[in-house]
């Protein structure tokens, strides 16, 4: 069925007649497929092309059912939209990977550009990844705990909250929410929703989140402002009514070798347009914004951090890969880390409503340690002090669906399941029992072949 757009959509994208003619006829094609790699967890990606601007991003050439890939399940990679993967030029250009960095990610769910930040900044640095809809923080923790990092804070909060954390992040991300016009070929209810007071009320409500957000930037900071739309209400107009209400400025990238990526530059306002007729990727516009550099920075004084027991730090930093260089802490009854540097900045963040942060390592239950399917999938796992047992994708994706069934023997005790090497769960035999380890709310409920 051919997709039909609103009259006055069309009067409100900046393109001309035959240029709104091949949009129009792109909308109706099949969209694009694409996915990127996890550098720290190794995968192979067969009959794949590479997406031009991200050196983590390939084009596959039809779409398989991820849910039945146990390499999907294992963080080996993410199902993402070609278009957004480009904030990786951004980072990389404006050499913001070079040292250690405070970074918030505003809107964060479902985590396609927290998980991508994980792979692109500093190990060194602390990502806040916000989520104000809590019915959305499911899945934003979970595909931050399958990328394997552990210098992550999830937060749920209202961005108006984070006005109190002056001059704090070098970086905000905000994939602002919006009329999702860029949405149109994958949607057709995107269509049907589209109307020119939605745009007006998302334009409102996208200076309202920048207006919140911009205090807690530091002065000379980065802003990074994206919709996956193309009216200039939403971008443009936008970006020009920040540019005079703060003192900033919009930073120019080098696109020459990104064929079908658009530079918009008008007076000082500059964006950068997607298109589906002209890159292969669905619709998005993204401008970078540099806050002045007047002004002090915030200097913070930290609550001191509560350091976890002996006994228990001993024991925990068997499961993990250099426990000296992390900070261990109880939540309730598990034991969770995070990197050393990061101890203090739990303790500013709390007031932003912390749901998830760090890994969690075990389960404490008397005098027994259940090893916690988080740090199955994390990159810090020491994997030498667990048996590990290799599964074919089969009985991975049965073990997914809480199933118990396994074709190898197993010794009493834990083990870490794999497959092809790559972790995905722990499982415990007692006598000829096994107990998947694997969380209820993480199984599979696609039916699997036997």
């Amino acid at each position: 069925m051919e997709i039909s757009l609103p009259d006055l959509f069309l009067s409100h994208i900046p393109l001309s007649d035959e240029e709104k003619r091949k949009f129009i006829q792109s909308l109706n094609n099949s969209p694009a497929t694409s996915i990127r790699i996890n550098p720290l967890k190794s995968a192979t990606i067969q009959e794949a092309n590479a997406v031009a601007w991200s050196r983590f991003g390939y084009y596959l050439d039809e779409r398989p059912v991820f849910t039945l890939d146990p390499l999907f399940h294992a963080g080996a990679y993410y199902v993402q939209e070609a278009s957004s993967m480009f904030v990786e030029q951004v980072i990389t250009q404006l050499s913001l990977d070079k040292q250690p960095l405070r970074i918030l990610d505003a809107c964060a769910s479902p985590g396609g550009k927290t998980t991508h930040l994980l792979s692109l900044l500093h190990p060194d640095s602390l990502i806040v990844a916000n989520e104000s809809i809590r019915s959305r923080q499911q899945a934003l923790i979970h595909n931050i705990i399958k990328w394997g990092k552990n210098n992550v804070v999830v937060t749920n909060s209202d961005t108006g909250r984070f006005s109190a954390l002056k001059s704090y992040f070098d970086v905000i991300l905000c994939d602002a929410p919006c009329s999702g016009e860029g949405l149109f070929r994958k949607d057709e209810q995107a269509v049907n929703h589209w109307s020119e007071e939605n745009v007006k009320h998302c334009s409102l409500r996208q200076q309202r989140i920048v207006n919140e957000l911009w205090p807690s930037l530091k002065p000379g900071g980065i802003f990074i402002y994206s919709t996956c739309t193309y009216n200039e209400q939403e971008n443009e107009k936008n970006i020009a009514k920040f540019l005079n209400d703060f003192d900033a400025t919009c930073e120019k990238l080098n696109i020459e070798n990104y064929h079908g990526i658009e530079e918009h530059t008008d007076s000082a306002v500059t964006s950068y347009r997607f298109y589906p007729h002209k890159i292969k990727g669905e619709g998005f516009t993204i401008s970078i914004i540099r806050k002045g550099s007047e002004g002090e920075s915030a200097h913070y004084r930290p609550g001191k951090a509560e350091d976890i027991d002996l006994k228990i730090r001993r024991q925990a930093a068997d499961y993990i890969q250099n426990a000296d260089d992390s900070y261990m802490f109880m939540h309730q009854q598990t034991v969770r880390f995070i990197p050393k540097q990061l101890k203090n900045e739990l303790t500013l963040l709390k007031a932003m409503y912390i749901t998830h942060a760090g890994t969690a390592i075990a389960t404490i239950k008397g005098k027994d340690w259940i090893p916690d399917a988080e740090l199955a999938l994390s990159t810090a796992l020491n994997k030498t002090f667990f048996n590990t047992t290799e599964t074919d994708a089969l009985t991975a994706l049965h073990l997914l669906k809480g199933d118990t069934q396994l074709t190898t023997e197993l010794a009493e005790g834990h083990a870490l399941v794999k497959h092809q090497g790559l972790p995905l769960m722990f499982v415990k035999k007692t006598g000829r029992r096994i107990n998947n380890l694997y969380p209820r709310e993480w199984y599979i409920r696609m039916k699997v072949d036997k």
